[in-house]
């Protein structure tokens, strides 16, 4: 199984940046996960912010909480937050150029008060025991080598009742992708080695102090999303291997086009589920 440092972390997302922008809408959606759709949603981006507003609600988060976004990408869901539930949110990421980018718009929204970025992991933080209310992950517990070490610090950082809540990728089941060549296409190509089932996820919870309140299988309304990526794959893979020869792009950004095709062969094989989960403290 490949192993990714925290340096191979940040270069995927420094690397692939461009990407989002360009097919994911990342300046209007502020986001860089799968959202959901429903009767409401029509664009990509509507979906991404649909997202915040169902996991927020799924856990219960109140007016003026105290969150640490645990991989906070370019700061939208932090916004949300900010804006909806007037939250105190305290952003993290491996990736300096997502801190810049996400200060920079958190200025513009005049949200600076409200929402602070820093480089660190996850695991490892500088904040002191039982500061938190809530924890929120979107689509970043994937990228921690050992999950037990995210629910330990988060054990450390939230308050007593304090939750966690996760919006991931899951297997259905314990599965070894050792010889799973699309999962690993996958996984690795966004700087993942594995993730956990969902049986998994709620053991490494339990063994570290909390209990499983919420679980939601939202993969029927991320099916949009993934033909969206498929798509892009389809239109994008000549070009970016014609951009690779000629230039030599750098490694996350020269297989990304090949994650596009991996996810939704994955997806319709059913190898992984698109979970939404509430954790909470004792």
């Amino acid at each position: 199984m490949e192993n990714f440092s925290y340096q191979d972390i940040e270069d995927y997302y420094d690397q692939t940046e461009v990407h989002y922008r360009m097919w994911w809408k990342m300046e209007k959606s502020l986001g860089l996960h799968y959202g959901v759709w429903d009767a409401t949603t029509k664009t990509t981006a509507d979906a991404i912010l649909n997202l915040n507003r169902v996991l927020m609600e799924l856990g219960e988060v109140k007016e003026g909480d105290r969150v640490l976004d645990a991989g906070c990408g370019v700061g939208g869901s932090s916004f949300y937050l900010a804006s909806h539930k007037k939250c105190k949110t305290v952003g993290v990421t491996l990736s300096q150029q997502q801190v810049e980018t996400a200060t920079k718009f958190a200025k513009e929204k005049g949200l600076s008060e409200h929402c602070e970025f820093m480089k660190c992991s996850y695991t490892e933080t500088p904040f002191e025991k039982e500061s938190f209310d809530i924890s929120w992950a979107i689509e970043s517990l994937g990228s921690a080598q050992n999950k037990g070490d995210f629910f330990k610090e988060m054990s450390r950082v939230l308050k007593p009742g304090g939750r966690i809540l996760v919006a991931d990728t899951l297997k259905p089941k314990p599965a070894d992708i050792s010889d799973n060549k699309y999962m690993k296409m996958m996984l690795n190509g966004w700087a993942i080695s594995d993730i956990l089932s969902v049986e998994e996820i709620k053991e490494v919870a339990a063994a570290h102090g909390f209990s499983t309140k919420v679980e939601y299988d939202a993969s029927p309304q991320i099916q949009k999303s993934v033909d969206k990526i498929y798509k892009a794959y389809l239109i994008g893979r000549f070009g970016s291997k014609i951009y690779n020869f000629l230039f030599g792009a750098r490694r996350f950004a020269a297989i990304h086009y090949k994650t596009c095709l991996a996810q939704k062969k994955t997806f319709e094989k059913g190898e992984w589920k698109y979970m939404l989960m509430v954790f909470e403290k004792a």
